[in-house]
């Protein structure tokens, strides 16, 4: 099978703790500016990605803010079933994560390979205090945990890799 399109989405608005996913994207775009083959955008909902002309050769990176996994600024990785109970179920996506990827599954797209980042958000008493950038170190984690992923041998872009802590 020939390599397809790598894309990848920051999932989130541009409001409160949910813009982390929209922030890690616009990071993301800066910083790996100039790699062929990668489309970096936002979504405001999870099938939005099937706005985008999406193959079964392609793969799938999404950021996400996520509640409940660790201390604020916690990034962490996930393969579509080993997401966390609780990760991605409330959304103010509509359709939720969870439900988006198994509709991916179901039309058999994105094929070599599906990632979910997560960052967790600072807790609800603390949302007024969500940044408009990235902070310095929790932009190295991300850049990290995307690098790891985007550049990973073949055997490691596939469904089923469990999870990673950055």
């Amino acid at each position: 099978m020939a390599e397809g399109h790598i894309y990848l989405f920051g999932l989130g608005s541009p409001h409160g703790a949910d813009r982390l996913g929209w922030l890690a994207a616009e990071w993301l775009h800066a910083a790996l500016a100039g790699r062929d083959g990668l489309t970096v955008d936002t979504l405001g909902q999870p099938t939005d990605l099937f706005l985008h002309p999406v193959t079964a050769r392609d793969r799938l990176l999404l950021v996400d803010a996520m509640r409940g996994q660790g201390p604020p600024g916690t990034v962490m990785a996930f393969a579509p079933d080993a997401l966390p109970e609780g990760v991605g179920a409330l959304s103010t996506h509509g359709l939720d994560l969870a439900s988006t990827l198994a509709l991916v599954e179901a039309l058999g797209v994105f094929r070599a390979g599906i990632r979910i980042i997560g960052i967790e958000m600072p807790s609800a008493a603390g949302q007024g205090a969500i940044a408009t950038t990235l902070p310095a170190p929790l932009a190295k984690r991300l850049r990290t945990a995307v690098l790891a992923w985007l550049d990973a041998p073949g055997t490691d872009r596939a469904r089923g890799e469990g999870h990673a802590k950055a």
